[in-house]
């Protein structure tokens, strides 16, 4: 959910989340910042809506959802700051990099300690590198550290035996020194790789608790040790979860001294819920957006998110392989009429998986590719005949993979609506919870899905690499297109800036173009009712929201009196 001319583009997102993720995972649904004079004070509780996770393991993690509990409980040797710049966190300083580029060693903070009192080590933080490369974990963003030294080839031993693979973990390219050392030895130079040191992937284990990388992650997280600004102190599935202050913590104390989290899947559940005065915070209902802008002036923040949602498409299954079926499907979808009928001007409709400003282009080009895929009734006739399906005859059923709220049912019934009108073709609609929609999209188990990606850090190359290389741990729809991987081996460690975003450019073009898993159907704005109580969250709301504005920072939440 990182990187680069990436400082002029922070501007450009005046910015943040949205209402799910896979970084991330996103969700279907998408919703600026003020500020306050008043001081932060110290106490004080508050409830929130929130998504069910489906792992609460960092290094396996992929889903908003997931992140954002993280995100309360620990941290890493740096995190990024409302700037999107990599700062010290757990690190006592900037890591030193060798004059090669490939050597970084990192001091932590001396006197480090786990919520529970035991000693937060370097091993620790080398722990949660193995287990992000461990194949028996197999952590869904392992690709990010696909440069240090060893860690593909300890992620592909799959197969091998116990040996084998403690072999091939005695070589990966990261060791603790002594305790308050952590030296990581990369394969190529890699500017981003600090940015790369502050997510989710590369924070520490409490190798105490869980001892290696095979073992399982605790199903009942009130069992771990935290390292973050707060603890779980209890966990009702499909619930609730309880976070209450972290004495360990060893960055700026929470000001809060309990959240908690219900899970709401239904945003109208959530916006009831609201009104009467059990929420401090949750997200709106994007169905009936303009409503609730006349209802909550005060109380509803909308701002710009670097998000994209789409149609993801599994081409594993006949007949999305074929690129004539995809552009049909996409040729059939009016995008403007789904963001301001459906979902009330929420959402920016688009034709481009990566938003323009992430290109270098104007923020408005988001139709840079309407002429391929763009919403064209005759064409995606021609295409579905061209496919072998004439007027749909003989086209199977799909099923569209839905997690349970307004939005997302809504989006649902409009796509299968236009299917059957312009394309004379049925599919059926699947509701099912967020953590099971999150394992299914994981498992590749589905046919159609709503959902798409919210970045990760500021840089081309975090909406493309993993996502649509061939194998990649995040394409779970199976895009594998040779071009493309050719160009994103090229663009990987390219030195040159201006000739890597150009490669990246064309790669962007190529996913979206031939629909490679995702035909993109619009950029999201996130929209989230907040108690005027609860300060800290407006003017924290970043691109790294995760669902909840300034969610990834809630150590600085608090109420005012």
């Amino acid at each position: 959910m990182e990187k680069f001319n990436w400082r002029a583009l922070l501007g450009l997102f005046a910015l943040a989340a949205v209402v799910l993720a896979a970084a991330c995972g996103d969700d279907e649904e998408g919703g600026g910042p003020g500020g306050e004079a008043e001081q932060p004070r110290q106490g004080g509780e508050i409830v929130v809506q929130y998504l069910e996770f489906q792992s609460f393991d960092p290094h396996f993690s992929s889903f908003a959802q997931d992140i954002g509990h993280q995100t309360f409980v620990f941290r890493g040797l740096y995190k990024l700051n409302k700037d999107n710049e990599p700062v010290p966190e757990m690190a006592a300083d900037m890591p030193q990099i060798s004059a090669d580029g490939k050597t970084y060693t990192v001091k932590i903070k001396p006197g480090l300690k786990w919520s529970d009192g035991d000693d937060l080590k370097a091993e620790d933080f080398v722990a949660g590198i193995e287990r992000t490369c461990n194949p028996d974990n197999a952590g869904e963003y392992q690709y990010l550290l696909s440069n240090i030294v060893g860690c593909d080839d300890y992620y592909a031993a799959t197969d091998k035996s116990a040996a084998e693979k403690a072999a091939l973990r005695a070589k990966l390219g990261v060791r603790a020194i002594d305790d308050t050392t952590i030296e990581f030895k990369l394969q190529q130079p890699q500017p981003t790789f600090t940015t790369i040191l502050t997510m989710w992937m590369t924070w520490p284990v409490p190798i105490h608790i869980v001892p290696d990388g095979s073992t399982p992650w605790p199903e009942d997280p009130t069992k771990l040790a935290f390292n973050g600004p707060f603890v779980v102190s209890e966990y009702v599935p499909k619930e609730r979860m309880v976070f209450t202050r972290n004495p360990n913590y060893a960055g700026q104390p929470a000001y809060l001294d309990k959240i908690t989290f219900r899970y709401i899947e239904d945003n109208v559940q959530s916006n009831n819920a609201f009104r009467a005065g059990e929420l401090h915070m949750a997200l709106a209902d994007a169905t009936n957006l303009k409503a609730l802008q006349q209802e909550f002036p005060d109380k509803l923040l909308s701002y710009v998110t670097p998000t994209t949602i789409g149609l993801e498409m599994q081409l594993k299954k006949k007949p999305l392989d074929n690129l004539n079926v995809r552009l049909a499907l996409s040729r059939a979808i009016d995008r403007k009429a789904l963001a301001e009928n459906v979902l009330q001007g929420a959402v920016t409709p688009t034709t481009t998986w990566v938003p323009p400003e992430v290109l270098g282009l104007d923020p408005n080009a988001t139709d840079l590719f309407e002429e391929q895929i763009g919403f064209n009734p005759e064409k995606a006739k021609e295409a579905l005949a061209a496919a072998g399906y004439p007027n749909g005859q003989g086209f199977p059923t799909l099923s569209i993979l839905i997690r349970d709220s307004a939005g997302a049912r809504a989006t649902a019934e409009f796509l299968k609506e236009q299917f059957k009108t312009i394309l004379n073709i049925d599919v059926n609609i699947e509701i099912v919870d967020a953590p099971t929609r999150s394992k299914r999209f994981t498992e590749g188990q589905f046919e159609l899905f709503p959902g798409g990606w919210h970045q990760d850090y500021p840089d081309p190359e975090n909406w493309i690499i993993g996502l649509f290389d061939t194998g990649g741990t995040l394409n779970n729809y199976n895009c594998s297109d040779p071009e493309i991987d050719d160009l994103i081996s090229k663009a990987r460690y390219n030195t040159n800036d201006q000739e890597r975003r150009e490669q990246y450019k064309k790669v962007n073009e190529l996913i979206s173009t031939r629909i490679c898993g995702v035909a993109p159907m619009y950029h999201s704005l996130n929209h989230v009712l907040i108690d005027p109580r609860l300060k800290g969250v407006r003017e924290n709301a970043t691109s790294q929201d995760r669902v909840l504005a300034g969610d990834w920072a809630p150590e600085l939440w608090w109420l005012s009196e």
